[in-house]
């Protein structure tokens, strides 16, 4: 919950925005937040579709010398 409580902030601070907005800017503001909850959820989405997946799996690490 605290990786999406900043997106959440957002969405509210769109939503009072969109709430104050006059006609012709709403349906900017709309699209605005409508694309940023399906990008959220989407994101959320393959998140938890990863961790029911047995996890990410680590990237192989590039700290030592793959020379040998």
């Amino acid at each position: 919950m605290t990786r999406e409580l900043p997106w959440l902030v957002l969405v509210a601070a769109l939503l009072v925005v969109l709430l104050h907005a006059n006609a012709p800017e709403v349906w900017f503001w709309f699209a605005a937040l409508l694309v940023l909850l399906l990008w959220r959820t989407f994101a959320w989405r393959h998140r938890r579709w990863q961790r029911l997946c047995g996890g990410a799996q680590e990237p192989p690490s590039t700290s030592g010398s793959a020379t040998g």
